[in-house]
């Protein structure tokens, strides 16, 4: 069981760790809920292990007073950030036009498409569903957030996913029973409120609606959703999920890339060669066949395509983010020159 405090953990790590090990001073802002697991702690610890004063900072603050003087500030020369899309486009816009050049590297808002193509392990397919979207109670980058089926299975699956979720157990995070603890803060849970009330007047049927109470929030299971609506256009961060029903092959690869994002991805098939075939067609930085789209490797590249960000994290694209290429040239003999 990852506790709960994992992910901004690991995400401010993530980039602090290589870009101390290539040479770098560092300043962390963490995020405003997560002060202490997303920097401080972090800071606690390299402070113990010796690290030299000075060469890591953690500054607390609300990024809508600090955020923007972190890209002005003249010393910086890389800003890397992990967030929600708007806050990347504008710290793109900031880095790229203001008075300091700078390289960004972006991690921003998902879609992730959970793609079930008509040969799929039904049952691997759903099981796989259930844990990519519920794990963390979906409050992941890469959580599961469009689940697109082949027609042929399309009934079966919404059947089966939806006893699947009903069984899950809501409840306390410490008991180790419960799947779903609560969403991270009201203000979290008054947006999944609005999505589920837009998703009802958009028309999607609702298959399974959970109940809430305080900060948690049960599974909430929509089928026929299509394209236009806000359950296939837009991150959800919640336990929330729409079925898309698609007619064929290529219906479901045009629906997979229907989005403005692209994070990461999945798609369950028998066949590995025709699975293979379909996650090259993906706009996404990531795919992962007969697996959930929640998958991060060290020595693997993580980022994302179109509006998901820039630059990718880990192994030796880290090293090209958080160093930078110089060329210097020596002269062993005079040169002649020709004037």
């Amino acid at each position: 069981r990852w506790p709960v405090d994992h992910f901004p953990l690991h995400l401010t790590q993530r980039s602090i760790a290589p870009a101390l090990a290539l040479g770098n001073a560092v300043v962390v802002k963490p995020a405003s809920d997560t002060p202490v697991c997303g920097g401080l702690l972090l800071a606690k610890i390299f402070e113990e292990a010796g690290l030299p004063a000075g060469v890591l900072s953690v500054v607390v603050g609300a990024g809508s007073e600090i955020g923007d003087a972190f890209v002005e500030h003249p010393i910086p020369s890389l800003i890397t950030f992990t967030g929600s899309t708007p806050v990347g486009r504008g710290i793109g816009r900031i880095a790229s036009g203001g008075a300091h050049l700078k390289h960004v590297a972006l991690e921003l808002g998902g879609n992730s498409p959970f793609v079930v193509l008509a040969d799929a392990d039904l049952e691997q397919a759903v099981n796989a569903a259930v844990f990519g979207k519920f794990l963390h109670q979906g409050q992941i980058c890469m959580a599961v957030n469009r689940i697109i089926v082949d027609d042929s299975l399309y009934d079966a699956f919404a059947e089966r996913f939806v006893e699947r979720a009903k069984g899950l157990k809501v409840g306390d995070p410490q008991s180790i029973e419960t799947v779903i603890g609560p969403v991270i803060n009201e203000r979290q849970l008054q947006g999944l409120r609005e999505k589920i009330e837009l998703a009802r007047r958009e028309g999607a049927e609702p298959l399974y609606e959970g109940g809430a109470q305080g900060n948690l929030l049960a599974p909430h299971v929509y089928g026929e959703v299509t394209v236009d609506m806000d359950l296939a256009r837009n991150e959800i961060f919640g336990p929330l999920v729409g079925l898309l029903r698609a007619r064929d092959e290529a219906h479901a690869l045009e629906l997979a890339n229907a989005s403005e994002f692209g994070l990461s991805s999945a798609v369950f098939s028998r066949n590995l060669e025709r699975g293979v075939n379909f996650a090259r067609q993906i706009r996404a930085g990531m795919t992962h066949i007969n697996d959930i789209p929640v998958n991060d490797e060290a020595n693997a590249p993580f980022g994302g395509e179109k509006n998901s960000g820039l630059g990718r994290f880990n192994g030796d694209w880290a090293i090209d983010e958080f160093t930078r290429d110089h060329w210097i040239s020596v002269q062993h003999s005079a040169r002649r020159y020709p004037f």
